[in-house]
């Protein structure tokens, strides 16, 4: 947890001026005593311990670029880099950063570069612990000899100003069967579809300066992004993306009705999409600055699993299928600071959140085979909110063997919701019926929240670290809420109010504790062994009244609860052909209700005494190199979980209030999962030419809830197997060909149809596609590939079945 993300808020009161105003003067006083620390430090460097200059030529891209490469450009490249200081090119690797010149031409044993990467000077190690390896003495006398050969860098042919890629791509897709199933699976329509599979332009008009524009466009597939960017200056970025996904809108299958199952035969499908723009500012020693803005949005129809009654004589199954109408919209201001000198880094951010819902879901409520007579449940609901949050986060490495963080989060949401529906008699036309209605027209919801965190991480000493954290959260919570009734009599007046305003309060208090704990050992040789732990408290106050109705009721609960996770693995290769890991997860979570006040009505969680659920995860793999051609992999997991739950005494069916022993409220067994994944890979090089991959996987999983021996709740049980195949060949130089096969096969059917319906799902999925890619020059390419898709489902009679074929063409063009 030592190097987790933890939050806070920058004080609001007259003293964050204050604060923002010192820590520049702080920063620069840090500087000073780092310039003079390093300036005293430089003196006292003993030349003797460095290792000698290579004697030998040094050669730039063979000797020097491939150390940048693994052990410096990870801090001393990018927009902002450590130090301010960059090694990525000549110019800016003799221009210095923050302390200096790092480089002299010619004076290796006095260039602070040498002195930092020989460890020479303390807690100024280069590559710091963790981010790298430290450099080997020959490594050092290849730098060495390097400045002293007069720094060369590569030769190469300059970087070109403008590169553009674009790779059109048409094709055709046919589907027999089900093509809304098809859509679902595939995120893909049918018929043809084509665009620009790919495209981007880089242009770099200086040195320090880049433009890149990047994207695609198919059909019901988009997406661009612009960057600007300017080294020690800043950037805007613009992007925007839309995907469509499909919904299958079938309902359930029972095969006792002579019409088994239902489809609404619509385009069903959702278009989702996201744009921003970000404006920053990184100017060297001062703190970075992003401003920006983001719109989601979500907007369509989904199928949903609300599936309504059908009846058939006094047979009746609910698998009518249900539908929703949804248009969300979110937007959000944002504004991130960042600061960082050296070893230290202070961050705030603070987002600002508008939110918007509604939705429309027509469930039909009877429907009777034969007739017309479909009766319809009408719901709209409306949603928006407001919501703020500021996080403040500090952390540094304070000695190479100690970091530590620290932060603060703030957020406050208001939201305000409503919902009415209606319930239509047959097809809403038969006025001789009467219809009814429910309306909530003001529900208003409020939440605050506080959290406070911790963390640190020590070591490593003698092969072990350790990180501890701590986190303590408040939230409190209040809702308000009104609602009423309406019936409409056939040709007479609306009756408002009915059954009378229905008020309703809700509060809820919540305060929870965390504490996290992890240990890392790697002293055994060629072995690494862990153990994490982490125990949560939760409080939690919770209090609701409804009045105004026949079915009031008030409730005041207190429940606490106690979670424990632990985790603890190694993994081990003694051998360079061999290695096997292991890892072993227990987790218990117990919750314990005071029910202070309990007045008409036993809902949740009023009726509860206690509850727990036990888990236990066991995973271990083993991978084998057993020639340089072949690479094989094995794993295994098992995971089991308990739940018990304990009620007061029900002696009395709440359906016909006569007497019955529904439960006695001791220990109760509340269900059980248990699931056995096995899988097995091998990559195979047997030419030059060839590469094949093949992994199958084994899953077998039941999940048991106790329904008081109803027969309608069977025990969801099942098997899935998959296996992937997959291998490119190179005809020659310029052509290849690749194709892989999928195959996923599961059963998890319930014989359920005795007393309830059957459900679960048995399906066999197989996709396969070959390419073939054929290199025409430099810089243009063509490429050909054909899919073939099927997909068998038994549990529904083959109602959901289909075959597809598609066709797809590509040119890749490359400039310069």
């Amino acid at each position: 947890m030592g190097e987790e993300l933890v939050i806070g808020r920058r004080s609001e009161h007259s003293g964050a001026g204050k604060s923002r105003a010192i820590i520049p003067g702080i920063a620069l006083f840090s500087l000073a005593i780092l310039a003079l620390l390093q300036s005293l430090s430089a003196a006292e460097i003993d030349e003797s311990k460095l290792p000698p200059p290579a004697e030998t030529q040094v050669d730039f891209a063979r000797d020097i670029k491939p150390i940048f490469q693994a052990e410096c450009l990870r801090c001393h490249s990018g927009e902002r880099p450590k130090s301010n200081y960059r090694l990525t090119s000549r110019e800016e690797a003799l221009k210095g950063g923050n302390d200096g010149l790092d480089i002299l031409p010619g004076q290796s044993a006095r260039s602070p570069l040498i002195h930092y990467v020989a460890r020479l000077i303390p807690d100024l190690e280069m590559p710091p612990d963790g981010k790298g390896h430290p450099l080997t003495g020959e490594q050092i006398g290849l730098l060495r000899a390097w400045i002293d050969q007069g720094v060369s860098w590569e030769t190469n042919a300059p970087e070109p100003k403008f590169e553009f890629l674009a790779t059109p791509i048409v094709g055709f897709t046919s589907v027999s069967g089900d093509s809304h199933k098809f859509r679902e699976l595939y995120w893909q329509r049918e018929d043809w579809n084509g665009g620009l599979d790919e495209f981007e332009m880089l242009a770099h008009p200086s040195l320090d300066s880049k433009l890149t524009v990047s994207g695609r466009f198919l059909l019901d597939d988009y997406k661009v992004s612009l960057e600007s960017r300017k080294n020690e200056l800043g950037f805007v970025r613009f992007g925007w993306s839309q995907y469509r996904k499909y919904f299958d809108d079938t309902g359930g299958f029972y095969p006792g009705f002579a019409t088994n199952s239902f489809s609404l035969n619509r385009d069903s499908h959702e278009d989702i999409g996201k744009a921003s723009v970000d404006l920053g500012l990184t100017l060297p020693n001062l703190p970075s600055i992003v401003l920006g803005y983001e719109y989601q949005y979500r907007a369509g129809n989904e199928s949903t699993l609300q599936w309504g009654p059908v009846s058939d004589g006094t047979t009746t199954k609910n698998i009518y299928p249900g539908n929703k109408e949804v248009s969300e919209r979110v937007n959000i201001l944002k504004l991130d600071l960042g600061f960082e000198r050296e070893k230290f880094s202070i961050s705030d951010n603070v987002r600002l959140e508008w939110y918007d819902l509604s939705t429309r879901r027509l469930n039909g409520t009877s429907y009777t085979l034969g007739t017309t007579n479909i009766s319809f449940a009408d719901a709209r609901e409306s949603t928006s909110y407001l919501q703020g949050a500021n996080t403040f986060h500090v952390d540094g490495q304070l000695t190479s063997w100690l970091f530590a963080s620290g932060g603060y989060l703030y957020s406050k949401l208001t939201e305000d919701s409503s919902m009415n529906v209606s319930y239509l008699n047959p097809a809403a036309l038969d006025l001789t019926l009467p219809s009814w209605g429910w309306q909530a027209p003001r529900l208003e919801l409020e939440r605050e929240s506080h959290v406070f965190s911790l963390s640190t991480r020590v070591g490593p000493w003698q092969g072990l670290s350790l990180s501890l954290g701590v986190q303590q959260e408040w939230t409190r919570q209040t809702g308000v809420g009104t609602a009423s009734n309406s019936l409409t009599l056939p040709f007479g007046p609306i009756y408002e109010n009915w059954l009378g305003i229905e008020n309703m309060f809700s509060d809820l208090d919540r305060s929870i504790l965390t504490r996290e704990a992890a240990l890392r050992f790697t002293k055994i040789p060629f072995t690494t062994l862990h153990a994490e732990g982490r125990w949560q408290t939760e409080d939690l106050g919770q209090y609701e009244q409804e009045t105004g109705s026949i079915n009031q009721f008030m409730r005041h609960t207190d429940a606490s609860t106690d979670l424990k996770d632990l985790r603890a693995g190694f993994n081990t290769s003694p051998w360079t052909r061999v290695s096997l890991s292991g890892r072993y997860r227990h987790y218990e979570s117990e919750t314990d209700y005071d029910h202070l006040l309990k007045k008409t009505g036993e809902g949740y969680p009023a009726f509860l005494r206690w509850r727990e659920s036990i888990n236990d995860e066991y995973e271990t793999k083993l991978a084998l190199n057993l020639a340089s051609w072949l690479k094989t992999g094995l794993s295994y997991q098992y995971r089991a979980t308990d739940y018990h739950v304990a009620s007061y005494p029900v002696t009395t069916n709440p359906a016909t209030s006569l007497p019955a022993d529904i439960t006695s409220g001791n220990n109760l067994q509340a269900g059980t999962y248990a699931a056995h994944i096995a899988s097995f890979n091998a990559t195979l090089t047997p030419w030059q030419r060839a590469f094949l991959s093949s992994t199958f996987s084994y899953e077998n999983a039941r999940t048991v809830t106790a329904a008081n021996g109803s027969d309608a709740v069977a025990p969801y049980a099942g098997d899935i197997y998959s296996v992937i195949f997959s291998g490119t060949y190179a005809l020659d130089a310029k052509t290849s060909l690749s194709a892989s096969y999928s195959f996923s096969s599961g059963d998890f059917t319930q014989d359920g149809l005795t007393a309830g319906l059957a459900t679960g799902i048995d399906y066999h999925q197989h996709s396969l596609q070959a390419a073939l890619k054929r290199q025409l020059n430099k810089n243009t390419s063509v490429g050909f590939q054909y899919r073939f898709y099927r997909y068998d489902e038994p549990s529904s009679a083959g109602k959901n079945d289909f075959e597809a074929h598609a066709f797809f063409a590509t040119l890749s063009l490359r400039l310069p």
